[in-house]
């Protein structure tokens, strides 16, 4: 690979760098459109988000902002770019007796099916407060109207997953939801996500589509008061060097192009692949556990059979299990990620059933009032985060990699991985296993289906 890349001079790049980081900024950028359009700027970043956010519009991102949207939502979905996405804004409630239009409303699901399989909620807050029991009254709706071929309403009760997030400026109050179903985002959250997905490719996409959204984030941080606007005199200087350097920029791009498709070639390679050598020194059929290696290098499972129950009869089950991430992120931080994690967006795994609670937030309950039990449990594995408390990701720990062969060291990490957290004799997921079971007795009134099996044994 090495022969394929352009040679560059150094001290002309670390020049280019420093010239182009000492820009002073001096003169104040022209007005943003959000501030030369009429109207509530609320009303303009609904629009907005709607056009961004929809993957079949003309703008060119695809399914990247709706993908990083979501991820900020804490929402996450299974080969999002295979599915039929449904945006619709002022959407009514159809409730017989109750009124409301609630922001945006995003649906997805096969194109085959006659109603979405999942449904995110939007009620957007820039500077006004929330209407007298407005949250409350769509967390309690059953029906909307809201067009999904030749169907007319969804149905909340249909769908497998659901998410409703009130965003708001990051000092302004949390909604008034009496159900507790309205989750927080802040403008904020959404620009710094939204930054970070596409720093390093923004120009990768149509000219005026990036001007457009640079106007949308730029708006938005106005609106958080996040930073001062960007000032035209710095932009002419920064592109007169673009212009000035143009041809070492060019060769620079050229390289960090063949490592992106090298680092691209490596996840994909390592999400066919993991499998194979954990299967050949452990006994996953026997000690009755599973592996689930999906289209997604971010979404790669861990788990016993056991760990996998289906309480209500449903497509929708409820699911412990242990992920790890051969990404690019991870692979250019040199880092497996292995964590335990709990769905937190799956409808039966939120759904309010005992006192008003869910299997999720009586889980997370008992693995915080019985915390010491869990990290003794785990005193020879050097875990580097605990977050009993929290859905998404229990216990996590952090294993380096070796830049000189990302490959066998993410194998021979994986291997110590699943050697701490999943082989026998295992005290941890004989504890939390404990949990589980009495977290299930508890919210759906029976025993579990079979038996726990213990930990992965190695075959003989």
């Amino acid at each position: 690979m090495s022969e394929n890349l352009p040679e560059f001079d150094r001290d002309d790049l670390e020049k280019f760098v420093q010239e182009y980081m000492e820009l002073d900024r001096r003169v104040q950028r022209p007005k943003g459109i959000y501030s030369i359009l009429r109207g509530p700027r609320e009303r303009k970043y609904q629009y907005t988000l709607r056009y961004f956010l929809d993957p079949r519009k003309s703008h060119g991102f695809g399914y990247t902002l709706l993908n990083c949207f979501l991820e900020c939502l804490d929402f996450y979905e299974f080969n999002l770019s295979g599915q039929h996405i449904e945006i619709e804004d002022e959407v009514q409630i159809r409730d017989k007796g109750s009124d409301g239009r609630i922001d945006l409303v995003i649906c997805g699901g096969n194109a085959l099916d006659d109603h979405p399989q999942w449904a995110v909620f939007l009620e957007l807050k820039v500077g006004a407060e929330e209407g007298d029991e407005q949250t409350t009254t769509y967390a309690t709706a059953d029906t909307w109207n809201f067009t999904w071929f030749d169907g007319n309403t969804i149905d909340v009760e249909e769908l497998d997953a659901t998410k409703y997030a009130y965003v708001k400026r990051e000092v302004a109050a949390p909604p008034d939801d009496k159900t507790g179903t309205f989750e927080s985002v802040s403008w904020s959250d959404l620009v710094e996500s939204f930054e970070a997905e596409t720093q390093d490719s923004l120009f990768e996409y149509p000219n005026r589509s990036v001007i457009q959204f640079t106007d949308f984030i730029q708006s938005l941080k106005e609106t958080e008061d996040m930073d001062s606007p960007i000032e035209e005199d710095e932009l002419n200087e920064r592109l007169h060097l673009y212009f000035e350097h143009s041809d070492l920029i060019e060769q620079v791009e050229q390289a960090n192009s063949q490592f992106e498709s090298d680092f691209e070639d490596v996840s994909t390679y390592l999400k066919d692949s993991w499998v194979n050598p954990l299967s050949k020194k452990y006994d996953f059929e026997n000690s009755k556990w599973k592996t689930s290696s999906g289209g997604n290098p971010k979404w790669q499972k861990i788990l016993p059979t056991y760990w996998d129950q289906d309480p209500l009869n449903r497509d929708s089950t409820i699911q412990l299990y242990f992920r790890h991430s051969p990404t690019t992120t991870q692979l250019r931080d040199q880092t497996l990620s292995f964590r335990l994690r709990l769905p937190p967006q799956r409808n039966v795994h939120t759904e309010k059933r005992l006192d008003g609670q869910s299997f999720n937030e009586v889980f997370t309950r008992k693995c915080t009032s019985d915390s010491k039990r869990i990290e003794e449990s785990l005193d020879e594995v050097d875990v580097d985060d605990f977050r009993l408390g929290s859905a998404s990701a229990l216990v996590v720990k952090n294993y380096p990699l070796d830049p000189q062969n990302l490959t066998s060291s993410y194998f021979s990490q994986l291997d110590n991985a699943v050697a701490d957290f999943c082989a026998e004799p295992s005290d941890f997921l004989r504890v939390i296993n404990e949990v589980f079971e009495e977290t299930y007795r508890e919210v759906f009134g029976k025993d579990t289906d079979d038996e726990f099996s213990g930990g992965l044994r190695e075959r003989h």
